[in-house]
């Protein structure tokens, strides 16, 4: 049996310059599941992060928070990173809402609306940022699909039995570890990543040959600072 943390990295800096770190905001969440795993004496095996700023950070500030860990126990994975395209179509709309006065007022509001991402991507496909092939949109996500699944595999061959293993990611991996776990449809794993809150954790257990839901979008670290705002989407 193998327990895989997979958490979503704290909120990165949508409406600024470069997307790829985390906010101060971010950071926060951070430091808030270190002290949770901490605190409730949650300690991991292996420890692995994608190559994304935003997860390195995410692993890096938590594990500060955990006695005995340090940036030498993380294990870099790519393929744990985020759909390709994402980071550029986030630097890309950030362009475009800076000029566009109503929009930059929409985005004011939207990190803690559990509908963020979803509306983010409306705003991209009326702008033609996203791939007008769809052929070439079903290969992408085909490929994202295939690599995710192998990370995992990968990981439950290189970890030993009853092991525990944090994997600092992001939501569209999680949403698709969901699917191979869930076989949802495509409809329903992208309705899943819409909900994935940033710094939540998600478990699933490896038994039997095969992956179960054990937790799903958990932020109780930080629900139990009574601040609603601490709960963000993007």
């Amino acid at each position: 049996m193998i327990e895989i943390y997979l958490i979503r990295h704290g909120q990165a800096s949508f409406g600024q310059p470069a997307y790829d770190c985390l906010s101060p905001l971010g950071e926060r969440q951070a430091e808030f599941l270190g002290q949770y795993f901490h605190n409730h004496g949650i300690r991991f095996d292996a420890v692995y992060s994608g190559t994304l700023r935003r997860q390195v950070q995410t692993a890096n500030i938590a594990l500060q928070q955990m006695n005995g860990y340090g940036a030498h126990d993380i294990t870099i994975d790519a393929d744990f990173n985020e759909l390709g395209h994402s980071d550029q179509l986030m630097n890309r709309l950030y362009a475009v809402i800076k000029e566009d006065p109503n929009l930059s007022e929409q985005m004011k509001q939207i990190h803690t609306h559990h509908g963020a991402i979803s509306r983010i991507f409306d705003i991209a496909q009326k702008m033609e940022m996203l791939p007008a092939d769809q052929s070439e949109r079903e290969a992408q996500a085909r490929q994202f699909r295939q690599r995710i699944k192998q990370a995992i595999d990968n990981l439950v061959r290189s970890v030993g039995e009853n092991q525990k293993v944090a994997v600092f990611t992001s939501g569209g991996p999680t949403a698709v570890a969901l699917r191979h776990t869930l076989d949802t449809s495509r409809e329903q794993t992208i309705r899943l990543s819409y909900e994935l809150r940033n710094t939540s954790i998600t478990v699933l257990r490896y038994e039997q040959e095969r992956l179960w839901l054990v937790l799903f979008n958990c932020v109780a670290h930080l629900e139990a600072r009574n601040d609603p705002s601490l709960i963000t989407y993007i």
